[in-house]
């Protein structure tokens, strides 16, 4: 099965996933991905680093969407509407995360860069209607 993990800034995508996935299991996430690839900071990469972390996940998404012998998580924050309706044809399973502003911010106080807090307040949700989960850290 496919997982899609959405959800504003520091809402927990990448807690959730970590959470719920199982060894074996293909993990899509862009910051990891880009660490992978050198970047010495968890949320704060090089233009340089960016670029070949956003091809890697673009092919990476391309060949597990055809994966069926093992679950798959993909972390995506802004889901354009073309990529949610490639989602949808796979049948992925789409988790919403939220968090009320307040504590989306007192989250990106913590260990993000500055530039996280106004990509919190820009964040627009998906398309669609999906049903958010509580992003407190309790699962």
């Amino acid at each position: 099965m496919i997982t899609v993990v959405t959800g504003p800034p520091c809402s927990g995508k990448s807690t959730y996933v970590r959470s719920h996935a199982r060894p074996g299991d293909i993990i899509i996430d862009f910051d990891v991905m880009a660490q992978a690839f050198g970047s010495p900071n968890p949320h704060d990469h090089s233009q340089a680093t960016r670029h070949v972390t956003i091809m890697a996940r673009r092919a990476a998404i391309a060949a597990a969407v055809t994966v069926t012998a093992t679950d798959v998580w993909i972390v995506d924050c802004n889901i354009s509407r073309d990529r949610l309706l490639a989602y949808q044809r796979v049948g992925a399973r789409i988790v919403g995360l939220d968090a009320d502003k307040a504590e989306l911010h007192r989250r990106a106080g913590m260990e993000r860069p500055t530039l996280w807090h106004r990509l919190i307040d820009e964040w627009v949700p998906v398309a669609v209607q999906v049903p958010a989960v509580d992003a407190s850290r309790d699962w």
